[in-house]
């Protein structure tokens, strides 16, 4: 895309993947200018919102796009049922979105798809400067604004801006730069994705199994089919990228059981390493991170870019009627405000990552137990839809549901 770079924007996001694009939409729609600078173009597989994985949509982000104009519903899979069991144990829960009274509670996408559909309205967007392949070499800041240094394909620029997000990504180049440190945790496995199809049909169920190697998700994908997360100690993840295709499905068969019937088909397989990452702050002068600079989680409870979009809508709420974009007061009434969401969202995802891994008797008991009052009493289930539809946070008006 060809746009001549202003000197100076109210706001400059740096990282125009699934979060960048999403707040500079939500900044449009208040009448706020920005500039976005993606290092890779749209389409490049490069880019994280362009690749063939999928994410979980909650209905709360739904709601998100839904009211930012992203017709997200047309690439999507609803999640109507969500089954959670524990490999060889009697315990398991379901939630429905009959139970729950809502159409759906979620919905599974997958991250190219989403990512042109961000970029489709980002095009259509005036108060939108989108410009890529752009990197920043150099940021300085004073007291009235920060100076981004861009290289874009052999030129250099220099841009101006009230107040600069990051939105890099989970190694974001740019926090390291402002010296921001971040606290990581390694669960030493990694993650073997890939889409599938079964004999039996999805019906839109999401299903979360807990074996001793980690969480395997199955989740709804469109054309009838289905996209695995399958969690596998990290010396073990070569042996199962190398693998047949039949014997990999022998395999996935073994673990997940007969739900879904035989694999029937297995698309490309992939890995990545499962850690967690979560920045020591979120600003420094005037920048603020969001998404997965700011924090990334284990895959477990699908929480991750969920949070991401819920970073996107508060901020974008504080910055509404503001006069200076990056003050001091501004961001750090915006941290405040999404401590306590960041802190539960990353405490509850680490401990099922590693409850459910832990083989130790008394613990799996527990668990099938919990599993088991899950499933039974209606408070339980109530608190477990709130908490999966992402509504039992403290949700800027984006996140409302207007239906």
């Amino acid at each position: 895309m060809t746009v001549a770079v202003k000197q100076f924007y109210p706001v400059v996001i740096v990282g125009g993947g699934m979060a960048g694009a999403s707040l500079a939409l939500a900044l449009a729609q208040q009448g706020i200018e920005s500039a976005v600078f993606e290092a890779f173009e749209p389409n490049n597989q490069s880019q994280p919102s362009f690749d063939d994985r999928t994410v979980a949509l909650s209905a709360a982000s739904l709601n998100i796009l839904d009211h930012l104009g992203v017709p997200v519903q047309q690439v999507s899979e609803p999640i109507k049922t969500i089954h959670v069991s524990d490999k060889g144990h009697f315990g398991f829960a379901r939630l429905s979105a009959e139970e729950a009274q809502v159409e759906q509670l979620g919905a599974v996408v997958e991250n190219w798809q989403l990512g042109n559909t961000l970029h489709q309205k980002i095009e259509l967007e005036q108060a939108i400067d989108y410009i890529t392949p752009a990197t920043v070499t150099k940021l300085q800041q004073d007291v009235s604004q920060a100076t981004l240094t861009i290289e874009m394909e052999g030129d250099t620029a220099e841009v101006g801006a009230q107040l600069v997000v990051l939105a890099d990504g989970a190694r974001s180049p740019l926090r390291q730069m402002l010296h921001i440190e971040s606290e990581v945790k390694d669960f030493n496995t990694s993650a073997i994705v890939c889409n599938l199809s079964t004999q039996l049909p999805h019906d839109n169920v999401a299903f979360e199994r807990f074996t001793t190697d980690g969480p395997l998700a199955l989740l709804p994908l469109t054309q009838k089919r289905m996209a695995l997360v399958w969690s596998k100690p990290r010396d073990q993840i070569d042996n199962y990228l190398s693998m047949s295709e039949k014997q990999f499905a022998k395999s996935l068969e073994d673990t997940f059981g007969a739900r879904l019937g035989r694999i029937t088909k297995v698309g490309e397989r992939k890995s990545f390493p499962l850690v967690q990452q979560k920045a020591e702050t979120l600003f420094r002068g005037r920048c603020v991170i969001i998404g997965n600079a700011a924090q990334s989680l284990h895959p477990i409870a699908g929480q991750g870019f969920n949070l991401g979009l819920r970073d996107v809508s508060v901020l974008s709420h504080f910055l509404k009627n503001k006069s200076d974009y990056g003050a001091y007061e501004v961001l750090s009434e915006y941290q405040e405000m999404r401590q306590k969401d960041r802190e539960q969202t990353l405490f509850v995802t680490e401990s099922l990552a590693r409850l459910f891994a832990n083989s130790w008797a008394p613990l799996s008991l527990t668990r099938n137990l919990l599993l088991k009052f899950l499933d039974t009493s209606p408070v339980a289930k109530s608190v477990f839809a709130e908490q999966a539809m992402g509504f039992n946070f403290n949700n800027s008006e984006l996140a409302a549901n207007d239906k």
